[in-house]
């Protein structure tokens, strides 16, 4: 019953009505209840929307620098690609190890350039 007037606000006068006419002390009780229960939910909701934000700005800083890595590289390809077709041959990827820009851009992404 509380829960339904006081937290939810469904007609939280009528029900500090009721309280005034049992004690004087309760309605101003309640409505510190209601303020409390107010503010808990606002704290709530503001904390979600704070996780939901923090959450797709991560997403979008990875996405932007998986799309600046491979923009970085594909210049690179482009360069070393001897035929033209686009794919790398073993000695073209070879090239690509000995470029310290390919290398660095491998790196910020999290690719073991060594380990290759």
């Amino acid at each position: 019953f509380l829960l339904m007037h006081g937290c939810l606000l469904d007609s939280p006068k009528l029900l500090s009505d009721k309280l005034a006419q049992s004690a004087w002390y309760l309605p101003p009780i309640f409505w510190v209840f209601v303020l409390m229960a107010a503010l808990t939910v606002m704290n709530m909701l503001v904390g979600v929307l704070c996780e939901v934000v923090s959450g797709v700005a991560a997403v979008e800083k990875e996405e932007n620098l998986v799309n600046f890595v491979k923009g970085r590289v594909r210049k690179i390809v482009e360069e070393i690609d001897e035929d033209g077709n686009m794919c790398i041959s073993k000695a073209e990827f070879m090239q690509i190890l000995e470029n310290s820009q390919a290398c660095r851009a491998l790196q910020d992404v999290g690719v073991d350039v060594i380990g290759l």
